[in-house]
């Protein structure tokens, strides 16, 4: 079975096992754990950052940047298709009792001139809402996993100091826009407040993501997590598997790009299938199947059987996600079923029910 579902899907290799095994452990609460302080460390120095605080998931950390810079009943500005509304809005709403104020870009890219039009939409006086975050993605997943200019990263930054406003990045595939791009990791981290990395996707890694920024929101960070149970004890052999992940698997990103620009290259061979090969950027490719009349979850349904694990995005559009343990070859098989499945669905012509629900 070829696994395209997520990056998440990844497991551990057999050298990242070994240095697992190997790792010092301690109690991280009492800031004993050396795997861990290790790889706090080295974060701050590769990023360039005053704090780092190992979190136990790419969640955990977005809701503890929110906590650590968001008085509860005021405002997170974002767009509504980021992880934190899409995913994410139940978990700010009952652990951070903040108000997302959210809107839809053709583009995925919240620019400043968004954000200002945002803060002057509504009432703001004292008895209202205040705006206190600006949260964006890099890379974006909604949006096929486009990366997240540099520039208007740079113009969101004066934004928000003009406004007194802190900048959020939820950094979940940041080591794909880096790789992607050759924006250095420290850039990015020089023109945000706070931003998350996660080492359990593109990179390998069993657990983990780290919190990064100011001293005083990783001060706060720290206290939150305690109250959000993300004190762990002795969690030197995640955080081995994560500096692991860091030093010898971020290279192979570039891999997961190149093949995943050729799985489009590959689909595009198909006369019904029509994907923009300039628009895949890094390691995520989507696949409308609104011409065919069925659902996305019949058409992954109908990979499976044949070998293939896509992903049901929307219910007209698939995903599929290529990581470390995919091969050329894989790439070429997939395409293949791929194809073989579109083919069939338009030789079998709409179910006239499940088009209306595609469409809906």
């Amino acid at each position: 079975m070829i696994d395209l579902r997520s990056d998440t899907l990844t497991t551990p290799s057999e050298l990242m096992k070994q240095a697992m095994f190997e790792a010092q452990m301690g109690d991280d609460c009492y800031g004993e754990d050396e795997s861990v302080n290790m790889l706090e460390a080295y974060c701050k120095e590769l990023f360039q950052v005053e704090g780092a605080l190992f979190i136990p998931s790419g969640t955990m950390s977005n809701q503890l940047a929110i906590r650590s810079q968001v008085e509860e009943g005021n405002e997170i500005i974002t767009e509504v298709n980021y992880h934190i509304s899409f995913y994410e809005s139940a978990s700010t709403v009952m652990l951070n009792r903040v108000v997302l104020n959210t809107t839809k870009t053709s583009d995925g890219l919240l620019t400043a001139d968004i954000v200002e039009k945002l803060i002057h939409a509504k009432p703001r006086g004292y008895l209202y809402a205040q705006p206190q975050l600006v949260s964006i993605e890099n890379t974006i997943n909604y949006y096929q996993g486009r990366t997240f200019p540099l520039e208007i990263i740079r113009d969101l930054r004066e934004c928000t100091q003009q406004y007194n406003l802190a900048l959020h990045m939820d950094g979940a595939r940041l080591f794909n826009a880096h790789m992607a791009t050759g924006v250095p990791l420290s850039t990015y981290a020089q023109n945000v407040d706070t931003f998350t990395v996660c080492f359990a996707k593109g990179l390998g890694a069993p657990f983990g993501s780290m919190l990064m920024g100011t001293h005083e929101a990783i001060c706060n960070a720290k206290k939150y997590r305690k109250q959000f149970g993300g004190g762990l004890h002795q969690i030197g052999m995640y955080a081995r598997a994560a500096h692991y992940a860091m030093e010898n698997n971020m290279v192979r990103l570039r891999e997961d790009h190149r093949l995943t620009k050729l799985l489009a290259g590959h689909l595009n061979s198909h006369d019904a299938i029509h994907i923009a090969e300039d628009q895949v950027e890094t390691n995520i490719l989507f696949i409308d199947i609104s011409n065919l009349g069925i659902t996305s979850e019949i058409f992954a349904e109908r990979c499976k059987q044949k070998g293939i694990l896509v992903f049901p995005w929307l219910p007209n559009v698939v995903r599929a996600v290529v990581h470390q343990h995919i091969t050329e070859a894989d790439i070429a098989l997939a395409a293949g079923v791929i194809k073989n499945v579109f083919q069939e669905a338009l030789n079998t012509g709409p179910n006239p029910i499940l088009k209306e629900l595609c469409y809906a």
